[in-house]
């Protein structure tokens, strides 16, 4: 687990089922690492109002959840691309988000993306820490944001996760980069 950020001061900010967990099962298919099988049952992703949602074959179950927070047209099955076998977890901001088995890293295979298949997180531990902070800095509805204010967020947004994972925002890579291009229009 890469991010050991205060995870139940995090998970205790969001509402009930605000968080989206892995079967126990179905996680230790995934992950070899025990923290991170421990992780992903524990902690799992934040929902962030739909920036991501999991598949839902591989959720445990919440009735807390929102219906909305579940992928049901994500294929369970892992996939055997260029880069490995990709398990699919779910669907980040119109993308779906993979794991490749063999070293827990994160992809993203986006329809609308020149790269059929991006690495944009080392684990799952960083993927949920920067879903989390992209929900954590969303101004308050009624606020006004100057662009000032979004290069502020913008810039706290890539500091705190660079301190854990620098592969998001590194040079070259694409998609987390897009989504915090678009992220004062959501």
């Amino acid at each position: 687990m890469l991010v050991t950020a205060d995870w139940p001061g995090i998970a205790s900010d969001l509402p009930p089922g605000g968080l989206l967990r892995f079967r126990a099962d179905v996680a230790a298919r995934i992950w070899p690492d025990p923290e991170d099988v421990r992780f992903a049952v524990e902690y799992g992703v934040p929902h962030a109002r739909g920036l991501f949602r999991i598949a839902e074959g591989i959720a445990r179950q919440d009735p807390a959840v929102p219906a909305e927070a579940f992928a049901r047209e994500v294929e369970l099955e892992p996939v055997d691309t260029p880069h490995g076998r990709l398990q699919p977890l779910g669907e980040l901001y119109q993308a779906d988000v993979l794991v490749r088995l063999d070293d827990g890293t994160i992809w993203v295979s986006d329809p609308d993306s020149e790269i059929e298949f991006e690495l944009v997180n080392r684990d799952l531990s960083s993927l949920a820490y920067l879903v989390y902070m992209f929900e954590a800095e969303r101004p308050e509805p009624g606020e006004r944001p100057t662009p000032y204010d979004w290069a502020d967020i913008g810039e706290t947004i890539r500091g705190d996760i660079t301190a854990w994972d620098a592969l998001p925002f590194e040079s070259g890579a694409q998609f987390w980069g897009t989504y915090l291009d678009s992220y004062p229009m959501m």
